[in-house]
């Protein structure tokens, strides 16, 4: 994943600017945008309710309030959400990470080169939010992987 998935932090210092964004690309093409000024405005907080802070928080986006294809909502999280999650994913386990009820520490894990491949085509993406389906598929296409098929027998 080294060179494709990368993690982007930038704060502005104009006027009404100063909370920044935090983004994600993926082969130098930005698949997210973390604005913070857009969390509080769409939102009330800076915060998503899944980021270990006592700051104020807003509620996670339910599935049937999202939009269709997207991977996030926008100001769903914000650049503090994605420093403090980076922060705290240092000193979680893979298994930790993959188990957080937090998308942005879930995508950390999924990219974390300590997950062995073995243990990558056998996660139920089921539960997790669009953003770590997305980054998880990358993931397995990135390393030639396929998920077995749960219809086949095995002999």
């Amino acid at each position: 994943m080294r060179g494709r998935v990368e993690l982007y932090s930038t704060c502005y210092t104009k006027p009404n600017s100063n909370n920044g964004r935090g983004w994600i690309t993926v082969d130098k093409i930005q698949l997210v945008n973390f604005a913070t000024i857009k969390s509080m405005l769409n939102y009330g907080a800076y915060y998503h309710e899944a980021t270990d802070t006592y700051c104020v928080k807003h509620t996670a986006i339910e599935n049937e309030e999202r939009i269709e294809g997207n991977l996030i909502e926008e100001g769903e999280f914000s650049r503090f959400d994605l420093h403090n999650c980076c922060w705290e994913y240092l000193n979680l386990t893979v298994e930790e990470g993959l188990e957080h009820r937090s998308p942005i520490i879930n995508f950390l894990a999924i990219l974390d080169k300590r997950l062995g491949k073995k243990r990558l085509v056998q996660i139920d993406n089921q539960h997790f939010h669009p953003l770590v389906k997305y980054l998880l598929a990358f993931r397995l296409a990135a390393e030639g992987l396929t998920r077995p098929n749960p219809m086949q027998e095995t002999t």
